[in-house]
């Protein structure tokens, strides 16, 4: 199964790296993961997005598909994609000339350089690091009010340009000390049908306190998961299903069989009578 790309040099998106990354549907992949996030997003956030002048960045936009997804749920002229490959921008801005693209290196750049937004987004992206952590503090300092992630979840055996797995005992519940985890919800990817991604999947939310406090926010607008019990559900309502069927299989076997033992019995009833008849 392929992955995200997010390659640490802008020679890997040649013209060769572009037709390897269409080949491996790495623009399908990239839609994909920004649906499955969007899709898992608490309500208020999605409706603070649509219905407040916020701005949004795409971090690690690649060709900026999963970019383009965000544009049917909130305006493009408020969405920004941003990628440190210029080779990659330069393909999202001829593919998605709606939407704001720029050629940024945020680990890369001076304070004073920073890009700021309401809500920073990334999608699949901090697995590619060793030190994911260091970038988590860097995405929150471009963010005034929301950090929204996805992310490989439970990936114990990893793809080999993944160099970090992200599990319930290493995701923080805070960062900078003013983003705190206010949402996560845990996707089983298996259960979808045409997936393009063969494990878990973590949808994160980070917020700035100040924020969430101003929009009174209620206990039914947070959510902490661990496990995607909603598949464990399915699952386990599918082995019910297979064991019942299962159940009816043995019992139609059972009668089948009584069948033939009374067919049997009968045979050997007409063979009696015919050697009693004979013997008469």
């Amino acid at each position: 199964m392929q992955t995200k790309y997010t390659i640490n040099s802008d020679a890997y998106w040649d013209s060769r790296f572009v037709e390897d990354w269409e080949s491996f549907q790495g623009p399908a992949q990239s839609r994909f993961f920004a649906r499955l996030a969007i899709e898992n997003l608490p309500r208020w956030l999605i409706d603070q997005l649509q219905r407040q002048p916020l701005t949004l960045c795409d971090w690690g936009c690649a060709q900026g598909d999963g970019t383009d997804v965000w544009a049917s749920y909130v305006d493009s002229d408020r969405i920004t994609g941003i990628d440190f490959s210029s080779v990659a921008v330069d393909q999202a801005l001829k593919r998605y000339p709606a939407i704001r693209f720029l050629n940024e290196d945020w680990l890369a750049a001076q304070p004073g350089e920073q890009s700021v937004f309401d809500v920073v987004f990334s999608s699949n992206t901090l697995e590619h690091f060793h030190k994911p952590h260091a970038v988590l503090k860097s995405l929150c300092s471009r963010a005034t009010k929301a950090l929204v992630l996805a992310l490989p979840y439970r990936e114990l055996d990893r793809h080999h340009e993944h160099f970090y797995t992200f599990l319930p005992d290493n995701i923080p519940t805070a960062i900078n000390g003013r983003f705190k985890l206010v949402w996560s919800r845990v996707v089983d990817c298996r259960q979808i049908s045409n997936t393009l991604w063969g494990g878990d999947q973590i949808v994160l939310v980070y917020a700035n306190s100040d924020w969430t406090d101003a929009l009174r926010l209620t206990l039914r607008d947070f959510g902490i998961e661990q496990s995607d019990f909603a598949a464990k559900i399915v699952s386990l309502n599918q082995a019910v299903t297979e064991r019942d069927g299962q159940i009816v299989s043995l019992n139609q076997a059972v009668t089948e069989r009584d069948e033939q033992i009374t067919g049997l019995n009968q045979a050997v009833a007409e063979r009696d009578g015919q050697i009693t008849s004979l013997n008469q």
